[in-house]
């Protein structure tokens, strides 16, 4: 077993070839994702109160998987959204959220658009409104390493020729059901959300494992209210729409048992489930992806581990996307430098202050929640900092890409 000398080395010498841009370890190429480490392999599925037997058996994976702390925010959306909106007039609109926290440059002439952040930040506002097919193409474009080309995002996680529908009676979309076996980042799948969010390996002691009925470690329902006050933005309602510029990260003690921030409040998000053959539709986690604003009981019913709605593929709602990725091992390269470092370490004797924080491989609930709540010390609950929000449209606008035809309840469709 490494000891903590060993383990700071890691941490260290990983820290510098990253830095270097040394290739040969991959955890170097997440885009700035703040990814935490599911472990736990061959965890018990959820086995608690399920009215409708949706959840009964679900969460169980068998792998370890890494996922993002918070959701996809607007600064890191904007990257992908305007590598292609500065293209042509016919993609000035690539990716466009409904609600975000930029708007049109009008300092650019064209081609097409070019996008800015309202204000510095906006960067962490959450993304309300982009299809399942948007987030996959968003996965294409981390898998290849960002291209800049339409054609460098048409496989990858996904293939987007499978992108279409099929019309008549019991019409289909044909979208690729789940992402290639290869995929460096997709949408996560329903089980990979659900373990993430409800499912705790020390629930009922060290080792000891169980699920919580909501996010944030508990069976009793998050307190609304605003930063500093509340737990979840959910039923925090504000003038011209500000609940939606309350960013991601701004409730940093409001925490899935492994860390995760904003599976209440923020936006509604994507998974890769399908729900319905017949429609074909893609489901998003509604049941435990309540939004900011949304009604306390409509928001309490979508936080709880056994309730799920879904959407078809091309539905903009107040959808965003937390992403998913696989556990990145180091290259022979990479394996022979940290060899070679840990080598050197121990004929020398070498010696190192700190503490296992250092540790960058840690998938320790413990570590991922302490480490974040030092790095992020309690944001002020003083909102105007925060708001900036700029649409002109009307609640009733809004609420109609929420609850549009394209939305349904699995409890409906029994």
């Amino acid at each position: 077993m490494l000891s903590r000398t060993g383990l700071c080395f890691i941490g260290m010498a990983a820290a510098v070839l990253n830095l270097l841009g040394f290739s040969g370890l991959s955890w170097a190429q997440d885009y700035g994702i703040d990814f935490v480490t599911i472990g736990s392999p061959g965890n018990a599925g959820y086995s608690g109160p399920d009215p409708n037997g949706f959840a009964t058996g679900r969460g169980a994976v068998g792998y370890e998987y890494r996922i993002g702390r918070t959701e996809i925010t607007t600064g890191q959306w904007l990257d992908f959204v305007n590598t292609f909106s500065v293209q042509s007039d016919a993609l000035e609109f690539f990716a466009v959220p409904v609600t975000w926290g930029a708007s049109s440059d009008p300092d650019y002439n064209g081609p097409g658009r070019r996008w800015r952040l309202n204000n510095p930040a906006a960067a962490m506002r959450p993304l309300f409104g982009i299809t399942w097919r948007d987030a996959a193409l968003f996965c294409n474009w981390l898998h290849n390493d960002r291209p800049s080309t339409i054609d460098g995002i048409q496989n990858g996680a996904y293939d987007a020729s499978t992108f279409g529908f099929i019309p008549g009676p019991g019409g289909v979309f044909t979208d690729q059901r789940r992402h290639n076996p290869d995929a460096r980042f997709w949408i996560p799948t329903w089980d990979e959300w659900l373990k993430s969010v409800h499912y705790d390996p020390n629930r009922f002691g060290d080792n000891q494992e169980g699920w919580w009925i909501y996010p944030h470690g508990s069976d009793s329902p998050p307190i609304s209210g605003l930063p500093g006050v509340g737990q979840t933005s959910v039923g925090v309602r504000l003038p011209n729409f500000a609940e939606l510029s309350i960013p991601l990260g701004a409730y940093p003690e409001t925490l899935t048992p492994w860390g995760l921030l904003d599976a209440t409040g923020g936006a509604s998000e994507w998974v890769e489930e399908t729900f319905e053959e017949r429609f074909g539709a893609r489901v998003f986690r509604g049941a435990d992806g309540a939004y900011a604003g949304d009604m306390p009981n409509d928001g309490n019913m979508r936080d709880i581990v056994h309730e799920l709605a879904g959407f078809t593929p091309t539905a903009r709602s107040a959808i965003g996307l937390r992403i998913a990725s696989a556990v990145p091992a180091p290259s022979v390269s990479g394996v022979f430098v940290l060899g070679s470092i840990l080598f050197l370490q121990r004929r020398r004797h070498q010696t190192c202050s700190g503490t296992d924080s250092f540790h960058p491989l840690s998938s320790n609930p413990r570590y991922t929640r302490s480490g974040f709540l030092r790095r992020h010390p309690r944001p002020t609950s003083h909102l105007r900092h925060y708001m900036e929000y700029r649409r002109s449209d009307s609640r009733r606008q809004f609420e109609r890409h929420h609850h549009g035809h394209n939305f349904r309840y699995l409890s409906s469709i029994r």
